[in-house]
């Protein structure tokens, strides 16, 4: 077994995989129709349920989003360049498809990871003030951001998962 790195970064990138993992887990051999389900149309607390495929589809972009957001922070793109792993198509309707959100979440963990390769210990120290609301940004911060967001979705989807198996 190999060694494990116990920098921040080491941490991060187990982190990552982890998450990713769990999206693998998601979409192991489930039904284009479980992408689309939703458990509940309305509620009393926050509206209407999220559609699995939904849930996965915004948690892989934003995660990419968020990690952009560092790439700005780092001066290695413009404000106006950050985006999802798919821009406007985020929800696109190749996204009702399990194995193309599977590869899908594939490119951003290799994506991800190559951020990661990326950065020293002092780029996390790094940070900028939003542009359009002046709140300081940390890289550590858009990173963990990242971590805690699809810990959050995959939480959802997860939950979306059970309930549809149940359905």
């Amino acid at each position: 077994m190999p060694a494990i790195d116990p920098s921040e970064i080491g941490t991060y990138r187990r982190l990552f995989d982890n998450k990713f993992g769990e999206i693998e887990e998601l979409l192991a051999d489930l039904p284009a129709a479980a992408l689309t389900w939703k458990p509940f149309e309305t509620s009393p607390w926050q509206g209407p349920s999220g559609a699995l495929g939904w849930l996965i589809a915004h948690n892989i972009s934003s995660t990419v989003y968020l990690l952009r957001r560092a790439e700005w922070q780092l001066g290695r793109i413009e404000w106006g360049d950050i985006n999802g792993d798919e821009g406007d198509e985020e929800f696109g309707p190749a996204n009702l498809e399990p194995a193309y959100l599977l590869d899908r979440s594939k490119r951003a963990q290799a994506w991800v990871q190559s951020f990661l390769d990326s950065l020293s210990a002092a780029d996390l120290e790094l940070s900028a003030a939003h542009p359009k609301n002046g709140r300081p940004l940390t890289v550590r911060y858009d990173v963990q951001h990242a971590i805690e967001h699809m810990s959050q979705h995959n939480g959802h989807a997860q939950l979306t998962r059970q309930l549809w198996a149940l359905a």
